[in-house]
């Protein structure tokens, strides 16, 4: 039986954008410390750099970006923005391997860079999940994302390793930005259908049925 929620054509949308997110998340996280070790042979201790980078933007700007977002409106276009942003800055790794530019510094400012756009990312995300879903729905809607995510944790990481083995970690690195950046196809009428009440009624009206 398919869930409710997966019959209304906002949330379906929004859904499917999540899902292929999710799976290019996990393919370029584990790609690109694989171009650190395989390509650049990088150490212990910049490994630990590189790690320490994907999380510092959660640290400096996790706050401040969610009252920024809140403030500005335009989740759908801040989101949109963040994703083609992440690719863009994950497709300079092939193309600096690819003319022998490839340094760590590089791999640093790209992980530091994609970390903050993911923030931005997250918080937008956040807030179009509540005016897409009906409060009481929030749980169904949550399980479904929540499915997504745990189905992304296990699939994405053996894909990416696939995609390593098969194309180089650079290329992979940039072939889970592309799967994610996909998203922008797949929900970007998620405003438009919003502002054409395109959310299904029943779903959204108090004590609708499940």
């Amino acid at each position: 039986m398919v869930p409710a929620l997966l019959r209304d054509r906002v949330f379906r949308r929004y859904w499917s954008a999540s899902t292929v997110s999710m799976f290019g998340d996990q393919i370029s996280g584990v790609a690109l410390p694989l171009a650190a070790v395989l390509v650049l042979h990088a150490g212990a201790a910049q490994m630990g750099y590189l790690t320490a980078l994907e999380w510092l933007p959660s640290l400096l700007f996790g706050l401040h970006a969610g009252a920024w977002v809140d403030r500005r409106g335009r989740r759908r276009r801040t989101m949109i923005a963040a994703d083609l942003g992440r690719a863009a800055l994950f497709a300079s790794i092939p193309a600096g391997y690819a003319l022998h530019m490839l340094t760590l510094p590089q791999l640093y400012a790209v992980t530091f860079g994609a970390g903050v756009l993911s923030i931005l990312f997250n918080v937008s995300d956040a807030t179009l999940f509540v005016s897409i879903v009906a409060e009481e729905r929030y749980v169904d809607g949550q399980s479904l994302i929540y499915g997504s995510r745990a189905l992304s944790f296990v699939g994405g990481p053996s894909i990416g390793g696939i995609l390593v083995q098969a194309l180089s970690a650079p290329v992979a690195v940039a072939a889970g930005s592309l799967y994610s950046s996909s998203n922008v196809v797949t929900g970007s009428d998620t405003g438009t259908l919003l502002r054409d009440g395109g959310v299904d009624t029943q779903l959204r009206r108090p004590g609708g049925g499940r």
